[in-house]
């Protein structure tokens, strides 16, 4: 498995979660020259691009109603755009409700939150996969989600995760992603005092992050940084071995993996 995307939108289905871009007004390149209601030329992908977006904050799905008033579109509009997208499988509905559809879901795990890192990681990664046994993986920040760019020697799917679950979070890997960030505030789960113990850790040149079981019995993890072009931003390179010992030598050699991903992505 050469790559996977996990994180969980933490938005709720009783409208726009806070953030969430909200509709443009039914006056917004969203009728035609002679003032009918129909869309044309670009307001009419723009229209259905907003229902969409407005769609991938409601995991529940929405009505009609619903749907028309955080568009911004006509509701005779919203409607016919909601038709078409059905028609191509972008989205479904099941009774009065509206759904993202399955199309889109496809073409959404094909994305990549970072193709450089990915080409960068992917050669180390399997490298220390085969020299550990482990389950390794490779992450980003994506917002609130925490995002496999590229894994190795895994067998099942990986576990979906969030900057706002605590279990996320404590894991080596998060702690890494979190710990190089700008952002000094501590994380749920985390006293103040010891989340300045754990990134005045990671601070330090060549420091792991260690799950020693701590989060799940039977579950190791190890990670190490990577950091990124754009100042300020890491990602995390973990091994993860369930019900195994892991070997002695795991912290150099994921140290070793992080800077061969490191040195590699300076030449992409």
């Amino acid at each position: 498995m050469d790559s996977a995307a996990i994180g969980i939108d933490g938005r709720t289905s009783g409208g726009l979660a806070p953030g969430a871009p909200h509709g443009r007004t039914p006056n917004d390149n969203s009728t035609s020259t002679n003032g009918s209601s129909a869309p044309t030329g670009r307001g009419v992908l723009e229209g259905a691009f907003e229902l969409l977006n407005v769609l991938s904050y409601l995991p529940s799905g929405a009505g009609l109603s619903e749907l028309t008033r955080d568009a911004g579109l006509p509701k005779a509009t919203t409607h016919r755009l909601l038709d078409q997208l059905i028609g191509l499988g972008a989205v479904q509905r099941d009774g009065q409700r509206y759904y993202i559809g399955s199309a889109l879901a496809r073409l959404g795990r094909s994305w990549q939150p970072d193709p450089a890192l990915r080409r960068a990681a992917l050669a180390p990664s399997r490298t220390l996969a085969r020299l550990t046994g482990a389950s390794v993986a490779v992450c980003v920040l994506e917002g609130p989600a925490i995002r496999v760019v590229t894994a190795a020697g895994v067998s099942a799917p990986a576990p979906r995760m969030h900057t706002e679950d605590e279990m996320s979070v404590r894991t080596a890997a998060g702690q890494v992603l979190l710990a190089g960030g700008p952002d000094r505030d501590p994380p749920p789960g985390f006293t103040r005092p010891e989340w300045k113990r754990v990134r005045d850790s990671l601070s330090r040149h060549a420091a792991v992050a260690v799950d020693h079981q701590d989060i799940l019995p039977g579950v190791y993890c190890a990670a190490a940084a990577i950091p990124l072009p754009t100042p300020g931003r890491v990602a995390s390179i973990a091994t993860l071995f369930v019900n195994r010992t892991p070997p002695r030598d795991l912290s150099e050699l994921v140290l070793r993996a992080a800077r061969e991903a490191t040195r590699s992505l300076a030449f992409q």
